[in-house]
């Protein structure tokens, strides 16, 4: 798809991602603890009462409750996650074939119909569980956010100039954070001032308006390819799949698999801890000594989403644009901002501790904008969609990963110190941190040799 700058395009696109990532935060900020809730009811039915309350709950209780929510939680994870990553292989295909709009209407109504399972658990105290759980798999047969992220990232790519690119995808991603923001207050706040009931009806409200705002404002950019039906159901044979996951192939750089493989390896890890952390931190804050109530946890996912929002509108655009930092760079200075966040968190007792902690690590959101200007500077436009489909899968692969990770370590320490999966959370930025350096040391080398091979058949040129 040739590139072509359209402003207007891109701000619907932001503001699609906007509605979308609103909507799924206030519903996982909703059923994150609602989960914890309905196993303690599910437990302890003869005296529910503690289930609302959690400075009543005794020690013994606290540590039965959290065990057995964060296996519910890792469930939760696989059943939303697991199906949205092939699908998120489908649709990349699909999309650059014809067009990113239909995509992104997907997730939104996969949204709404598991809304109404999820309404539907709290009529029924033996089926509450059952019905969580069934509500998570719709939203994971029709796509979450693996394949919306695919395709407005795609979107974006292909109607702005790689000169601009950096700069709009963090504009883009900013859009993705302030949604989580006001996802995440409006969870809090409706969760403290009304019901379960009401919250979930309001996020069915803002995702009908993400599919209205989509089918009325979305232009698709022109596509290369005929939209033809062989071609359309090629995309869902084995021959389609195994296309969609060996983009990386065919990029047209100086060693081209390895800088690939090792920037899906770097998202990976990025979303793998991000999620093993928010797992971890719904349980820890309920925790003595600190044990929230509901809504605060929804609060410290707004401040933490409008950290990061605030620094890839502002601190991003600044260094790519103004700065001229190379993008590897943004992402080592991403991944050491995360790394010093995990260590102060693993030793928070107090809740400006807590707060403190992911002012720190805002700075960490700059990571996956860098990633992602680097895969779509290295892939040819007509492979954008499979490219970010690789890209969202492998980050959907880690929220899968993360969970199971992280809720299994915390399960397993908290009876020595619960802590100690942030700590884990350090040693993997450790390592991300090496990788990052050696990818920006070999990419340093090869934009040198290209300049000198340009400016060696310059003079050959002038020379004959």
């Amino acid at each position: 798809m040739a590139s072509r700058f359209c402003p207007k395009q891109t701000i619907i696109a932001g503001l699609v991602f906007f509605l979308y990532k609103a909507g799924e935060s206030m519903l996982d900020a909703t059923v994150r603890p609602y989960i914890i809730q309905a196993v303690c009811r599910n437990r302890y039915r003869d005296n529910v009462t503690i289930c609302y309350e959690a400075s009543i709950q005794s020690r013994a209780q606290q540590e039965d409750i959290q065990s057995t929510a964060s296996n519910y939680l890792i469930y939760y994870r696989i059943l939303v996650n697991v199906p949205a990553i092939i699908l998120g292989l489908v649709w990349g295909a699909w999309s650059d074939r014809h067009g990113r709009k239909l995509p992104m209407m997907i997730p939104s109504l996969g949204s709404v119909f598991a809304v109404l399972l999820y309404v539907g658990s709290l009529q029924s105290v033996d089926w509450t569980l059952v019905l969580i759980l069934c509500g998570s798999a719709v939203q994971g047969i029709f796509g979450k956010s693996s394949v919306i992220t695919m395709a407005v990232n795609s979107y974006v790519s292909d109607i702005t100039d790689k000169d601009d690119r950096t700069g709009s995808l963090s504009r883009l991603l900013a859009m993705n954070y302030f949604g989580l923001f006001v996802g995440s207050l409006l969870s809090g706040t409706l969760q403290e001032y009304t019901d379960l009931k009401t919250t979930l009806t309001v996020v069915c409200f803002i995702h009908a308006l993400c599919v209205l705002t989509t089918v009325a404002f979305i232009k698709d950019a022109d596509t290369n390819t005929d939209k033809t039906a062989d071609s359309s159901c090629r995309v869902c044979t084995p021959t389609g799949l195994r296309e969609s996951f060996t983009v990386h192939l065919k990029v047209s750089k100086v060693n081209p698999t390895r800088v690939f493989t090792t920037l899906v390896f770097i998202a990976l890890m990025n979303q793998t801890c991000k999620v093993g952390d928010q797992d971890v931190t719904v349980l820890f804050v309920k925790k003595y000594p600190l044990e929230w109530p509901t809504p605060w946890y929804g609060y410290l996912l707004s401040l933490d989403y409008t950290a990061m929002g605030a620094t890839l509108m502002i601190l991003t655009p600044v260094l790519s644009t103004y700065g001229k930092v190379p993008d590897t760079v943004i992402v080592i200075i991403g991944v050491c901002f995360k790394l010093v966040r995990s260590l102060w968190a693993g030793f928070c007792y107090q809740s400006w501790m807590v707060y403190a902690s992911v002012l720190i690590g805002a700075v960490g959101g700059m990571i996956i904008s860098a990633v992602r200007s680097l895969v779509s500077k290295n892939v040819d436009d007509s492979e954008m969609g499979k490219a970010f489909a690789v890209l969202a899968c492998a980050e959907t692969a880690s929220k899968v990963i993360g969970s199971i990770v992280f809720n299994y370590v915390y399960g397993a320490t908290i009876h020595v110190y619960a802590g100690t999966a942030y700590l884990m959370e350090a040693v993997i930025y450790m390592f991300v941190l090496v990788i990052a350096v050696c990818l920006h040391k070999d990419l340093k080398l090869s934009s040198q040799y290209d300049v000198l091979k340009c400016n060696a058949q310059e003079q050959q040129k002038v020379v004959e």
